[in-house]
């Protein structure tokens, strides 16, 4: 069986300006994960069994338990992603260039209810750390049991008082 190349960053991107990724010339495959194993591990316990993640309240459940885990938002629609694709892999009637259209559909989906769930009012910064800064802050995030995102949230917010 083959699978079609898939990128998560470029379906990130593309999802969330709305638009699909043109379909790989290359066989299926699924991404790779970049998290770590603990963190595998406790989005693939908060993600419902089976084809749960085409239901969009089980979705939103289980992105609202990883938040209260500490999860940040990026990290969530990784391990989502990751965990769903073997399932979409495993559907032996689609062609490979179907298998990435249905999850290009799927990263696009995770994406916009990750975001949604966020305040309505919030919004998001892309803002660059040199990677001394940044390992600063994962440090510092890692010390107080928090995401890296919500601890730049709160020195933020404490610097802005």
């Amino acid at each position: 069986m083959s699978y079609a190349k898939f990128i998560p960053a470029t379906a990130f991107a593309l999802a969330l300006c709305g638009a699909q990724p043109a379909l790989a010339a290359g066989a299926f495959e699924c991404p790779k994960s970049t998290l770590e194993a603990s963190q595998a591990a406790t989005i693939k316990a908060a993600l419902p069994a089976g084809d749960g993640l085409d239901a969009p309240d089980a979705l939103d459940a289980a992105v609202d338990s990883l938040r209260a885990k500490g999860i940040g938002s990026g990290l969530i629609i990784d391990g989502v992603i990751t965990a769903y694709c073997p399932s979409v892999a495993a559907q032996g009637g689609l062609s490979d260039a179907a298998k990435t259209e249905k999850l290009a559909t799927f990263a696009s989906r995770v994406t916009r209810t990750v975001y949604a769930l966020d305040s309505a009012d919030a919004v998001i910064l892309d803002v660059a750390f040199p990677p001394s800064i940044l390992n600063d802050i994962n440090a510092k995030a890692a010390a107080a049991k928090v995401s890296p995102e919500a601890w730049v949230r709160g020195a933020v917010d404490a610097a802005l008082k």
